[in-house]
């Protein structure tokens, strides 16, 4: 059995993700949301709030008697409120900060400790973004926690090196997908984000990828890493 643990799976790329994977039945998949509409034989939801620091540290990952591979997805993130630094409220930035990093990072590290000694296929995957490496104004949560969610998979990557039964991890940016996050985007104003034409265009060009296609590439590279372009990357539909 494949065995998946994704966080942020009520929507977007998160709920695509499931809805795709459940279509096989060597896999099952457990989500990690606020909120769930999903309901499959092969899906268990656990409800958790990942800007909440004590949701966060009381999940337990499960035990398996046996597991062709073990895979974690950190999906989930949130811009939050878009505007300034200087004009946000202390509540945004540390809940932004736990959705896109903090709580990305401790299910990491809970994974590594359960499944270290499991010999099976491991293998983390960061939903990353471009925005880890452009500064866009009104997104400085959003795009330091991506930046930093990048650099922990090259230290993790590093460190899986040295172990016996190494867990592959990778970080991806999905690119500009259809999402609940690309509506909020539209509807703030250039105050608070001088690029917004740009994404307003994407949209009425059509030019945004589809959370189905996305997740369906994102499995083709889970089932073969040999796929994916570097440690860092980005996908190109």
């Amino acid at each position: 059995m494949n065995y998946y643990f994704i966080t942020g799976t009520s929507s977007g790329i998160g709920k695509a993700l499931v809805e795709e994977l459940v279509k096989f039945p060597a896999n099952y998949v457990y989500g990690m949301s606020r909120t769930n509409y999903m309901v499959d034989d092969q899906f268990e939801h656990h409800l958790i709030d990942l800007s909440n620091v004590d949701d966060v540290k009381g999940f337990s990952f499960p035990e398996f008697k046996q597991a062709e591979q073990i895979i974690l997805v950190n999906n989930a993130g949130t811009l939050g409120d878009i505007t300034h630094l200087g004009k946000q409220s202390d509540e945004n930035i540390i809940d932004s900060i736990m959705v896109n990093l903090s709580s990305a990072a401790v299910l990491m590290n809970k994974f590594l400790k359960t499944y270290a000694a499991y010999a099976c296929r491991k293998c983390i995957l960061n939903i990353s973004s471009g925005a880890a490496d452009s500064p866009y104004d009104g997104w400085a949560n959003y795009c330091s926690a991506k930046a930093a969610l990048n650099m922990y998979t090259r230290v993790v990557h590093e460190e899986q090196k040295e172990q016996k039964f190494p867990c592959e991890i990778y970080a991806i940016a999905p690119g500009v997908v259809d999402t609940l996050m690309q509506d909020q985007i539209r509807q703030v104003d250039e105050q608070s984000f001088s690029r917004i034409d740009k994404f307003r265009q994407l949209k009425a060009n059509n030019e945004l990828y589809q959370a189905k296609d996305v997740a369906v590439k994102l499995i083709e590279f889970m089932e073969y890493p040999e796929k994916i372009p570097s440690l860092i990357s980005r996908i190109k539909l």
